[in-house]
């Protein structure tokens, strides 16, 4: 979820949903299976990627992708595959009995990872892309999965909690909460005010999964290939990068609010864990970050 116009979607969201759809369209060694997110391209994308697919050529494509924008599809591939995995061990492991997806933009988690098929899931956005997601996707899907509730939502203006509760959210149960792709559009205020939220309203042993970008990108003491062009196109789509994080203070910031640090990992770390002999010679995005956080407790110590 960018910073897109009051009436604009994000083209962010569409970027991650042409990527997805990219690799579902592999023939093999895919990362992820994702039948949802070809609807949510414009028919010319989704004529590129259904002639990839069917001519073996999404690599083709990919190196397209990348001139424009070099590390983009793999960083946004690899950190799906990686967010998923970690949703999945979460629920399995952690006793997870609600979802929240802060900015869930036109991923359909809720709908395609089976694990989360019979827990209340919460998906949060701009009222406009929810209204465009239930357009692409219909109403036949919605009624199908009944322990999904999409909740509009402004981060800069809402009050998170009071939203969640009038959609049925359990304040107090142990929780899974994903923020992906959102913080480096807010500021430093109302990313504090999220992480002491889900402090505030998850149990103890609660997950919290979320992305940043490294805080020297946006000060340019963080060099990165291609970085220049992505914020003149960042720019140019008024959904320019506000805040970011030093990662050796995550975690002293983390316990701060109430959380501890469980992993942190930059773009070529989660490239090679997930993507294996296919991150070979790929780069990119290395000042993005995917990390995961447990709920402790404002001050607590947080155990090795």
């Amino acid at each position: 979820m960018g910073s897109a116009g009051p009436h604009e979607i994000s083209r962010t969201a569409r970027y991650m949903a042409l990527f997805r759809a990219l690799e579902a369209a592999r023939r093999s060694d895919r990362l992820v299976e994702d039948t949802f997110a070809i609807r949510f391209l414009p028919a010319a994308w989704r004529a590129t990627v259904r002639a990839a697919g069917v001519f073996r050529a999404t690599r083709l494509v990919e190196r397209a992708i990348d001139k424009r924008g070099i590390g983009a599809w793999s960083s946004g591939v690899a950190r799906t595959r990686l967010i998923d995995d970690w949703i999945v061990e979460a629920v399995a492991a952690a006793g997870v009995r609600q979802v929240v997806l802060l900015g869930a933009g036109f991923d359909c988690r809720a709908l395609r990872l089976p694990s989360l098929a019979k827990i209340p899931t919460f998906e949060l956005d701009r009222p406009q892309l929810l209204g465009e997601k239930r357009k692409r996707l219909g109403a036949s899907i919605e009624a199908a999965h009944p322990n999904l509730s999409w909740v509009s939502v402004d981060f800069l203006r809402d009050d998170l909690a009071v939203r969640l509760k009038a959609s049925g959210f359990m304040n107090g149960a142990r929780t899974l909460v994903l923020w992906e792709g959102v913080t480096n559009y807010l500021d430093a205020g109302t990313v504090a005010g999220v992480f002491e939220l889900v402090a505030r309203i998850c149990a103890p042993g609660s997950r919290m999964i979320f992305t940043y970008v490294h805080a020297g990108v946006l000060d340019g003491r963080f060099h990165a290939p291609g970085i220049d062009a992505l914020f003149a196109r960042l720019a140019a789509s008024n959904e320019r990068w506000t805040f970011g994080f030093w990662p050796e203070e995550l975690a002293e910031y983390l316990r701060q609010h109430g959380l501890c640090l469980l992993d942190d990992l930059g773009a070529g770390e989660y490239r090679a864990k997930v993507m294996g002999v296919r991150a070979k010679g790929l780069v990119g995005y290395e000042f993005y970050h995917v990390t995961m956080a447990e709920v402790c407790g404002r001050g607590k110590a947080c155990l090795e």
